[in-house]
């Protein structure tokens, strides 16, 4: 099968690589969609190479299954939980894979077939578009565990400014306006603004050209938003959220990157600030995102801006890093 491998400093190479055989437990999904999400491109960036196949967001058919599995069957439709635990510890017994002490990256997304854990896997109704099978796996849930950690409540009228848009930061402004929040989105790049607009944001700000605490402030009609999503992870988003938010208001930290330190507690204390980091999500909330989108049809296509086949992938990941764009996906058919 062909599949991507990194060669370290942004240079990458479609191979043709051995088809993985399922083993204990575990399944062979043949992929449909496949998404590069920004913690590839960390890796993508780095000078290490990789000789294994990359990627980590899949959906597809289930085409073979190992030995003892037990629920699944051949023909299943699947997104696949990237964390894969050892099954057995305190963590894994939350569904919280990615805190095991041997937690292990599901790879190979950027190949035809992926091998996974039948406990990694969780089906996708038919009406849900193998399109969206990569969002759930990653970029989407995350940003729907971040909204669930917050708090944010589908029944009470709220507001959001979701900071970076990129595919987590796009994908949050989809899943809170399915919540029935009015959400607006900030990010320095034109392109990317374009797509929140598209993903169906109340209102966006370019904050190279305005001041974007001004704008969300204005944006909120109050002394500021409910809760913000931080998902740039650069040190600029990161010293808005405080003056973005209302008293008592809330603000989950996504995006890694920046290391500086630019939020006062002091600031916390006196305006009763909440602050929270959010990092991937439970298997059981990954099973409940994709009934909470089924039953709301809510589909993140809007966010996708650059299709490519296998044989393109050089390019995609070209594009994808260049960052002027919204999610880059791989199609398998």
């Amino acid at each position: 099968m062909k599949g991507v491998v990194f060669l370290g400093n942004r240079q990458c190479a479609v191979k043709e690589v051995p088809i993985p055989e399922p083993g204990n437990g575990e399944v062979r999904v043949k992929m449909k969609v496949s998404g590069i999400c920004g913690s590839d491109l960390h890796v993508y960036r780095a000078a290490e190479p990789r000789d294994w196949v990359q990627g980590h967001e899949s959906s597809g058919v289930v085409e073979k299954l190992g030995p003892n599995v037990t629920k699944l069957k051949v023909g299943d439709r699947v997104t696949i939980h990237h964390h894969q635990g050892c099954g057995q510890c305190y963590y894994c017994s939350l569904g919280d894979f990615v805190w095991c002490p041997d937690d292990k990256v599901v790879s190979g997304a950027f190949g035809e077939y992926v091998v996974a854990h039948e406990r990694n896997c969780v089906t996708l109704p038919d009406s849900v578009s193998f399109i969206d099978g990569p969002f759930f796996a990653c970029v989407a849930t995350t940003s729907y565990a971040a909204l669930r950690r917050l708090g944010v409540a589908p029944h009470l009228p709220s507001t959001i400014a979701v900071y970076g848009l990129g595919p987590v930061g796009l994908s949050a402004i989809r899943v809170g306006k399915a919540m029935g929040a009015r959400v607006i989105g900030v990010d320095v790049i034109e392109e990317r603004i374009q797509v929140a607009q598209a993903c169906g944001a109340d209102a966006v700000v370019n904050a190279a050209q305005a001041d974007a605490v001004e704008a969300v402030v204005a944006f909120s009609g109050a002394e500021g938003v409910d809760y913000v999503v931080e998902t740039s992870g650069s040190a600029a988003g990161r010293s808005n959220i405080i003056p973005s938010l209302r008293r008592e208001g809330k603000a989950a930290l996504v995006g890694v990157g920046s290391d500086d330190k630019v939020i006062n507690p002091g600031d916390l204390v006196y305006r009763r600030i909440t602050l929270l980091g959010s990092v991937v999500f439970p298997v059981g909330w990954l099973r409940d995102f994709v009934r909470f989108c089924a039953e709301r049809q809510l589909t993140f296509e809007p966010a996708v801006t650059h299709r490519f086949h296998i044989d393109d992938g050089v390019e995609a990941l070209r594009v994808a890093d260049e960052s002027k764009c919204g999610k880059v996906v791989f199609l398998w058919d």
